[in-house]
């Protein structure tokens, strides 16, 4: 349904490599709306772990860091006691 269109990541990098390229794909609005519809309608069903971060709403990579850096110091004041 879409368009898949080649995007250079680094232009000071050879061209002509190959992996110096990223596919995006352009898909019309219609599509856009429909999966918006779909994933509304399914939102319950999905269920994400706690220690996900990434591509979930309201986290990210800082609140990733600060919950490892938690776990990390009640391990070492466990293991000093």
């Amino acid at each position: 349904m879409g368009c898949v269109i080649p995007l250079v990541k680094d232009k000071s990098v050879r061209l002509n490599d190959v992996y110096n390229y990223r596919a995006i794909t352009l898909i019309p609005v219609i599509c856009k709306v429909l999966e918006n519809v779909i994933l509304s309608i399914c939102e319950d069903c999905l269920i994400t772990s706690d220690f996900q971060s990434g591509f979930k709403a309201s986290t990210g990579c800082p609140d990733t860091i600060f919950t490892l850096r938690s776990k990390w110091m009640m391990m070492m004041m466990i293991d000093l006691l």
